[in-house]
Order: structure tokens, then C-alpha cells, then sequence
């Protein structure tokens, strides 16, 4: 009678015998598990990329070799990217940004620096060429004591100064200079900001003896 039922068990349900069956279980068994392992390890991997530092990355981007001027119809003895204008090149970047010290960091390795304003006319030169819009780190900065300087020496006080109204602002708080994007005044003009704020940058360099 044990036997019969055994026997009955089998026909009714032949899988149960098939090993091919048996193979295909535990097939879909492991495939169900390297899934669920493979969601999450893209999940850890996605939220250790919304952890890093986006400044980092900015960095990394800006001291590369990608970088892509403003197109300009100024380019004259200079360089491909870079803008002509009395025995200076001038390159404005379009699409890179970072800190103060990164962006002159960049500019001496572009054996050039940050650039310097010492006439209006070349203040209306660049604010021809730059976007409107559009913050750019330029090369003076606040010491400690309250002292302006420029980066390549230049005496603080032997140009002109093209402050904004109202500028600078923020005392020893906001010690780095940038030219200010507006929509209603096209002449950019200097504003005081923290040095660690990432912009655009404007750097500057002569051209090269033998170029003139």
C-alpha cells in the first residue's frame, strides 16, 4: 500500500524526480542572489559618489588638460584660446572654476598669472569679451593687515581702482578680488569675496619677445 503511494506520488508530479528540474531551482536561486548583490553594490558605489567633495572635483577639472576657452575674434599673436590685446594675452575661462588659489595656481602654470587691471581701457577690453553674466577671479588680494597687493607687484596704488558701489565690502572676511557679472551694467567691475568661493578665472601674460 506504501509502495502504491510512493508510486502515485511519482506520476503525479515527475519534476520531482527530474534532475534537470532540480539544476533549474537552484539556477534561478543563485541568479535571484547575485542580483540583489549587484544592486547593492551599485547603491554603496552611488552614495560614496554623492559623499565626495564636489570642490575636489572642480579641482581636478580645472588643473586638467580639458579646458575650453572663450571663442574670440581677438586672437592675434597669442595662442589659440588666449586674446590679444596691447602685447598681453588674456585667457578667460568657460567652463572651469575654482577657489582664488587654484585658479592663479593654474594661471602659473600657463606661465601667465591672474590678471592685473591697470588701465580702464583694458578693463573695457575684457568686459567686451567676457561673458556678461559671469563672475572671474582676477589677481588682487588682501594680506592679513589690510594690505592690497597684486599678484605680479604691481603697487596698489600707482592704478586706478575699479571698485563697485558699496565695494569692497566684508573687511578681512572676503580677502580675494573677482570681476562681477552683471545684466545691467556692462562694464564689469571689482568685488571682494571669501578666497575659498569657486569662480571663473581671467588669467594674463605678455607675449614673448620677437611676437611684437
Amino acid at each position: 500500500m506504501q509502495a502504491n503511494n510512493l508510486s502515485d506520488d511519482v506520476e503525479g508530479n515527475p519534476d520531482r524526480e527530474d534532475p534537470f528540474y532540480q539544476q533549474g531551482k537552484v539556477a534561478c536561486v543563485m541568479f535571484t542572489v547575485l542580483l540583489i548583490l549587484s544592486f547593492l553594490v551599485i547603491g554603496i558605489v552611488t552614495g560614496v559618489n554623492f559623499k565626495k567633495n564636489p570642490q575636489e572635483d572642480q579641482t581636478r577639472g580645472l588643473l586638467s588638460d580639458d579646458i575650453t576657452a572663450i571663442p574670440f575674434q581677438y586672437k592675434g599673436r597669442c595662442s589659440d584660446g588666449w586674446a590679444s590685446y596691447k602685447n598681453t594675452c588674456y585667457f578667460l575661462s568657460a567652463n572651469v572654476y575654482g577657489t582664488w588659489e587654484i585658479s592663479q595656481s593654474f594661471c602659473h602654470n600657463n606661465r601667465a598669472h591672474l590678471m592685473v587691471v591697470n588701465s580702464e581701457e583694458e578693463l573695457e577690453f575684457i568686459s567686451r569679451i567676457a561673458q556678461k553674466q559671469t563672475d572671474y577671479w582676477i589677481g588682487l588680494k588682501r594680506d592679513k593687515l589690510g594690505k592690497w597687493s597684486w599678484v605680479n607687484g604691481d603697487d596698489y596704488h600707482s592704478a586706478p581702482h575699479f571698485w563697485d558701489e558699496n565695494q569692497p565690502a566684508h573687511g578681512g572676511m572676503e580677502s580675494c578680488v573677482h570681476l562681477k557679472g552683471t545684466d545691467t551694467v556692462r562694464r564689469k567691475l571689482l568685488h571682494d569675496a571669501d578666497c575659498y568661493s569657486e569662480r571663473y578665472l581671467i588669467c594674463e601674460r605678455k607675449l614673448e619677445k620677437g611676437m611684437w
